[in-house]
């Protein structure tokens, strides 16, 4: 028997089957809850706020966190050099030409550092088996009369230019000791063993120093030799 259409027209019901209309109207599914699609600025309002409660303090954390790396930044890029030193910046690790003297100074941290170099004199000992890095025997020397003798004596010398000491050999207080006794040798091995005792000790320390200034200076080590004794 075929259905009859209760609204009392003539056609057929299309859109709700034998029972008539389906519940809620006609068209596709629902979204659940009934609800519209949020927009994006509901969205973004939301992630802000959830921003916002998942930090403690919100806005004045951040503002002391900021605050904590500035002044962290800034203790790091004051330094002081001491009255007997000079400081040597570094950009890159490159050395800018312009020294720091004695007091307080600032640089660009960590783009840039600083070496400090002590430039009050220094003393290098050689011939003696207590001076720092001496050999037992490294004053043992041959004199013009072919006499070993034992040559004891130091060098005075301070850092003329911190740049140079700084970059161009890796240990120069070995370079001095090197070169001052390469110099002694020389000396000694034209001179009587009396000489070296006795007679000229003070022409002989002259002598030794105006060739050992040079040495360094052709390794261009930055230091000045003052004395030796």
């Amino acid at each position: 028997m075929p259905w009859e259409n209760n609204g009392g027209g003539g056609g057929r019901n299309n859109s709700g089957g034998p029972w008539g209309q389906a519940p809620g109207g006609g068209g596709g599914p629902r979204r659940p809850g009934g609800g519209n699609t949020p927009n994006l600025e509901d969205i973004l309002n939301r992630g802000r706020d959830q921003f916002r409660g998942g930090i403690p303090g919100g806005r004045w954390a951040l503002v002391g966190g900021a605050i904590a790396i500035v002044a962290f930044w800034a203790l790091n890029s004051i330094y002081t050099v001491d009255p007997q030193e000079v400081g040597v910046e570094l950009r890159f690790g490159a050395p800018k030409p312009e020294l720091s003297m004695p007091g307080l100074h600032f640089h660009l941290w960590p783009i840039e550092t600083v070496e400090r170099v002590t430039v009050t004199e220094n003393q290098t000992t050689i011939g003696s088996a207590t001076g720092a890095g001496a050999r037992g025997d490294d004053g043992l020397m041959l004199s013009g009369d072919q006499n070993i003798v034992d040559v004891r004596f130091a060098a005075l010398w301070s850092v003329a230019n911190p740049i140079d000491y700084l970059f161009n050999v890796r240990d120069p207080e070995e370079m001095v000791r090197n070169a001052a006794e390469s110099a002694m040798r020389e000396v000694v091995g034209r001179r009587p063993a009396q000489d070296i005792f006795r007679d000229d000790r003070a022409g002989i320390a002259i002598e030794v120093q105006d060739i050992t200034q040079p040495i360094l200076d052709s390794y261009n080590l930055g230091v000045r030799v003052s004395q030796m004794t």
